[in-house]
């Protein structure tokens, strides 16, 4: 599966863009909107992306300058242009970015399916020499500094790390956290030991959760009993600041935006250790450390706690966050001894639950993975696993459904139909609706 994000200022162009592509049953793709370049960049900042259809004239940032902030988050995205001007300039200047097509909007969609097709098939290539060099990595065995290991289990295990870093053992080390200022910390736990990796695994877990974390992330890392992994992780002033006074016109950074990029870096850590190594790494991101580094023995304990219980009951590829944490408990504590098969249907309970109350909005696999702490690629199989059906066939079967009772109960008009079961554009939700009836929403209107 891979996330495109379609971007263009004109919202029929996103739209029956996005459409056609829900339509082709050969593409398997995560879709994404967005009708505004400063739009597409808030998705960028809490959304993996693999590729983006972008026009190039529109206001604020143009499709030039979105491709170097694009590419910033997620430097492997693949970039095709879609614009109504041919002019040189701006080819020449697709062409220097090295951007993977440059289709103008008279030529139709069939340039516009062939490119994201090769462009799939080159991101297929790229994973492919990523894992085979990391298969011909696997007989190497890179250890961490012991002192950086010792210092690190000390402070998981309790002790000071303001208190360890003042100590003679460990003056000398080049530790690359400092301590004033923004940090946090990311546990991992392998689900089972893999045998025929068995001296290997935590290094193979290891080089690939860093060949996924942007130089604009130091970090410190430690491992324990081959299958447990703690990364001590620290944005520099650069990614700090991009994720500073953004919102509402403030200073302060904006700790939710910096969980959102980190969990989409996780999730590409958890889809290749499955495919390099077949293993399922679940995953919890701790709160900000600055003025908490006391703390750090405590959320480690709590992250490592649920993902435990969370395993126990048959899930995972997790991603947890502490600070969402207490609902998840909570949900546990009062369910007692469950059972997995108990927790199966509480799980899908409140996938559903969230799709009904956010259908007007935003009910993307993304989304409904971050509201259940799963990876998105995971819950997508695991839904289907359980109850038999796909995801997305039961979203749009809910809007459907909705859809039908608000037209048969209300005298809402029907573009307030379409809004509120989230089609922004009331032809896609005719086109749609058509599609699933037979009839037109006012043919059926008329027949009732």
């Amino acid at each position: 599966m891979y996330r495109i994000l379609i971007v263009d200022d004109e919202p029929v162009i996103v739209n029956g863009l996005v459409q056609l592509f829900q339509e082709q049953t050969d593409l398997e793709l995560d879709i994404r909107k967005a009708y505004s370049s400063m739009e597409a960049l808030e998705i960028a900042r809490k959304t993996k992306l693999d590729i983006m259809i972008s026009d190039i004239r529109m206001p604020q940032k143009n499709g030039l300058q979105l491709v170097d902030e694009i590419v910033y988050y997620w430097p492997s995205c693949r970039v095709i242009f879609l614009t109504g001007y041919s002019e040189f300039d701006y080819v020449y200047e697709a062409i220097r970015k090295n951007v993977d097509n440059y289709i103008l909007k008279t030529e139709g969609i069939e340039p516009i399916f062939k490119a994201v097709k090769e462009a799939a098939r080159k991101l297929e290539e790229e994973n492919l020499r990523r894992l085979q060099l990391e298969r011909a990595q696997l007989h190497l065995d890179i250890a961490n500094s012991f002192l950086k290991e010792e210092l690190m289990k000390r402070v998981i295990g309790g002790e000071s790390i303001i208190s360890l870093l003042e100590d003679e053992r460990y003056r000398g080390i080049d530790f690359g956290i400092a301590l004033d200022r923004t940090s946090f910390f990311v546990v991992g736990v392998a689900d089972r030991r893999v045998d025929e990796h068995k001296f290997k695994l935590p290094q193979s877990v290891q080089r690939i959760f860093r060949n996924h974390l942007p130089v604009s992330i130091s970090c410190e890392e430690v491992s324990y009993d081959d299958r447990i992994f703690v990364w001590l992780l620290q944005p520099d002033m650069g990614l700090l600041n991009r994720f500073r006074g953004t919102y509402e016109d403030t200073e302060e950074i904006h700790w939710q935006g910096i969980v959102a990029y980190m969990r989409g870096i996780l999730e590409l850590v958890q889809n290749e250790c499955g495919e390099l190594l077949g293993v399922n790494i679940s995953f919890g991101i701790s709160g900000d450390l600055l003025h908490q580094w006391e703390s750090i023995h405590l959320q480690f304990e709590g992250i490592h706690s649920m993902i435990v219980k969370r395993t126990l009951l048959g899930q995972h590829m997790l991603i947890l966050e502490l600070e969402k944490l207490s609902r998840l408990e909570d949900t546990l504590h009062k369910a007692g001894g469950i059972e997995q098969a108990d927790f199966k249907t509480i799980l899908i309970e409140q996938i559903h639950q969230y799709i009904e109350d956010n259908l007007a909005g935003d009910v993307s696999l993304t989304a409904i993975a971050e509201e259940v702490h799963l990876n998105p690629s995971y819950l997508s199989r695991y839904y289907k696993q359980v109850t038999g059906q796909n995801l997305l066939e039961y979203i749009q079967s809910t809007k459907l459904h909705v859809a039908i009772q608000l037209m048969e109960k209300t005298s809402l008009k029907l573009n307030e139909i379409a809004a509120r079961v989230g089609f922004e554009s009331p032809s896609y939700f005719t086109t749609f609706f058509k599609r699933k009836m037979g009839q037109s929403p006012q043919e059926y209107r008329n027949s009732k």
